[in-house]
């Protein structure tokens, strides 16, 4: 039973009000549920084999397009995350000599404060 709903049945009954508990714990709100449910976790990027150094320059032209494409906004730690999500995603869907080159700039994204 709700704080609220005490206090009334305690005033309705003539009672003394009961002593406040302690706070309950707050339930996740619906949007946090949402966020954790449509976000999965970055997949691992997995780099085998020989590494084609073709594909690998195209895949590090991809990853630093993304990251031109943030503008001044990369200097901000949390936005700098947001734009690594989408490379990660990539990279783990290419072969691994266009996976190395993205992860390269991944790196050093990562790395940068």
């Amino acid at each position: 039973m709700n704080l609220i709903a005490q206090q009334a049945l305690a005033r309705a009954l003539g009672k003394a009000l009961p002593a406040p508990t302690e706070k309950p714990q707050q339930s996740p709100t619906f949007a946090q549920i949402l966020t954790d449910q449509l976000t999965p976790p970055l997949p691992e990027i997995v780099i085998t084999g020989p590494i084609n150094r073709v594909m690998r320059d195209e895949g590090k032209r991809y990853a630093l397009d993304v990251a031109r494409s943030a503008g001044s906004s990369i200097r901000n730690p949390a936005a700098a995350d947001r734009i690594v999500d989408n490379p990660t995603r990539t990279a783990a869907a290419q072969p691994s000599s266009y996976a190395a080159g993205i992860k390269e700039v991944i790196d050093l994204l990562k790395v940068t404060p």
